[in-house]
């Protein structure tokens, strides 16, 4: 079974356009070089009807062709920093939990809102409670730290009702913050919320994955998973087998789960190419790099449908 823990449904009026332009930056930046010459803004507004999936016709699809059994949807709440978009995130968590009830073999909802906002707990038991979403997504470069008060609230939810969480760990493009997702910020999750199973969405970062692995390698609590690192795997395949690598011996293949970030990945790797380059690693790793069967098939699945099994 492959299951891919982090994906995201987006739609017109459910995120700040913000969001979309700071993705837009990195685009413009390359069509300069090409001769082509756009505003960050209307990339931006182009990417929001490219990446418009709310009911998850084109997420199934990608599904399909890829061969992931079942994907972990969630939305994003960037509307405390940003000012909020024409669609309030509690309608936008009902809409996201009502496409996975409708393909509940496929899709698995998780509830994400900005721990600050007035009500945030009574939202999270609400959307696990009424509507069966099942985990807890965060996104800290919003502006708060992992550990900060308002956070923990939600936490000691989550630990009580048996819930897993993901959080946002590494870099983040324009205008959010990268200093309030760094990895030793979830050394105090850990402590403080021992039996809480918390996976590190992106492991950390491509670039702060080794202060992770030195968190997560002595706090048995904490899970990483590796959606975004297909610009790694493209860019350095060498260097992402290395970093895989470091995360087993030093993490264990039990605690490293796959993960797209779809879709704001699908023109950089297609989830096909994703799956097929971490299914080959024990066939094409470079020299001196070794995986095996079982461990990929943990990576791709077995730990996911664990942890997700496990309430």
């Amino acid at each position: 079974m492959i299951i891919d823990i982090h994906t995201h449904l987006f739609a017109a009026g459910w995120v700040p356009k913000e969001f979309y332009y700071g993705i837009a930056r990195f685009i413009t930046r390359e069509f300069a070089k090409q001769g082509v010459h756009q505003t960050n803004e209307e990339v931006g507004d182009a990417l929001v009807e490219a990446t418009s999936d709310p009911d998850g016709v084109l997420l199934l699809e990608e599904m399909d062709e890829a061969g992931i059994d079942k994907s972990v949807v969630f939305p994003i709440d960037f509307g405390v920093p940003a000012g909020d978009p024409e669609v309030p995130i509690e309608t936008v968590n009902r809409h996201i939990a009502d496409v996975a009830a409708k393909h509940p073999d496929r899709l698995i909802s998780f509830v994400s809102v900005d721990p600050r906002r007035e009500g945030a707990l009574d939202l999270v038991k609400k959307c696990v409670e009424d509507w069966g979403m099942q985990g807890l997504k965060l996104h800290p470069s919003a502006g708060f730290y992992p550990n900060q008060e308002e956070v923990y609230r939600l936490l000691e939810w989550a630990d009580s009702a048996g819930l897993p969480v993901i959080i946002h760990s590494g870099g983040m493009m324009y205008p959010w913050r990268a200093k309030f997702s760094q990895a030793m910020f979830f050394d105090d999750i850990a402590v403080d919320f021992p039996d809480l199973q918390v996976i590190a969405a992106h492991a950390g970062g491509m670039f702060g994955y080794q202060q992770m692995i030195a968190v997560a390698s002595i706090k048995l609590n904490i899970l990483v998973d590796i959606s975004a690192w297909q610009v790694y795997a493209q860019k350095d395949y060498a260097g992402f087998c290395r970093a895989l690598r470091q995360y087993l011996d030093f993490v264990g293949s039990d605690r490293v789960l796959f993960g797209s970030d779809s879709p704001s990945f699908r023109s950089i790797m297609s989830n096909t190419d994703w799956v097929g380059l971490i299914r080959d690693l024990p066939k094409n790793a470079p020299e001196g790099t070794v995986f095996s069967r079982e461990e990929i098939s943990a990576i791709l699945g077995g730990n996911a449908l664990r942890l997700l099994t496990a309430k």
